[in-house]
């Protein structure tokens, strides 16, 4: 299948290679149209996303999740390094995989998506030694959590899963899966070496916090600006509830996720 940027696609996320292969098989067989991206995932019509997802489901294939396929000038760059993706070998390593098991759009951001995956062991004896590690992280023992930022995605780290919020696409969440995986291990095989932080410590600002906020001013929640809200949530002095728009408006539905999230592993 030939990408018209004319026209709606989707793309299909698979949790590991088997289920991908056995997916693609399917859909050959079914001589169903749909472009290869790896052994991971698959763009296919928008308009037969239902059709096709059903097709799949009937024959026991798992799907991680979906997301709106959005033609951009780097389309053939993004599909040439898909194609040539590989997950990291799991051998000899203390955390051997991550699976991604739920993708969907970012409803704040359609240009992003949001995703979790779960490891394939508990990593709770490892958080404090990342906490000494990750510069800027926040640690919460209690839950456990460990919440750090890279760049505008936000992202939690918990005993057996993690979440990611604003990941740019497929590609680049496999990667940033890899790089967490690769930093658990490392941290892992060099924690003699390492002095474990159990400080618990918010590092999140209220400009990061401002960022999922609706930014509507309005005053409800008592505060004079979203801004001063965002202080406020951060001290401890502010609950989610009381900003209405982020509670009851769907358009911000994902950002208050984002934000419950986000306030549980940071134990506020």
């Amino acid at each position: 299948m030939e990408i018209d940027k004319n026209k709606d696609y989707e793309i299909v996320v698979f949790p590991n290679q088997d289920e991908g292969l056995k997916a693609q098989q399917v859909l050959i067989t079914k001589d169903t149209d749909f472009k290869h991206i790896s052994t991971l995932a698959v763009v296919i019509p928008g308009e037969r996303r239902q059709e096709i997802c059903r097709i799949l489901l009937e024959e026991d294939i798992l799907i991680s999740g979906y997301y709106k396929f959005l033609y951009r000038d780097y389309e053939k760059d993004f599909f040439n390094k898909a194609k040539n993706y590989k997950p990291a070998c799991p051998e000899g390593e203390f955390l051997k995989s991550i699976t991604l098991c739920y993708v969907a759009p970012c409803m704040a951001d359609e240009k992003k998506i949001r995703l979790i995956a779960y490891f394939d062991r508990d990593i709770t004896e490892i958080l404090p030694y990342l906490n000494a590690v990750i510069k800027g992280a926040s640690y919460n023992k209690n839950a456990p959590t460990l919440t750090y930022t890279k760049s505008r995605r936000i992202i939690n780290l918990y005993n057996i899963k993690v979440t990611i919020a604003k990941a740019n696409d497929i590609l680049d969440a496999w990667e940033v899966l890899d790089e967490i995986k690769d930093l658990i291990n490392k941290t892992y095989q060099n924690r003699e070496n390492i002095k474990p932080n159990y400080e618990e410590k918010i590092k999140i600002t209220a400009l990061q916090i401002y960022g999922w906020l609706p930014k509507t001013n309005c005053r409800i929640c008592g505060e004079a600006t979203c801004l001063a809200f965002a202080v406020k949530f951060l001290q401890g002095e502010q609950k989610l509830e009381s900003c209405l728009p982020l509670s009851t408006d769907l358009k911000f539905s994902e950002n208050k996720n984002i934000m419950y999230e986000m306030a549980e592993a940071l134990g506020i």
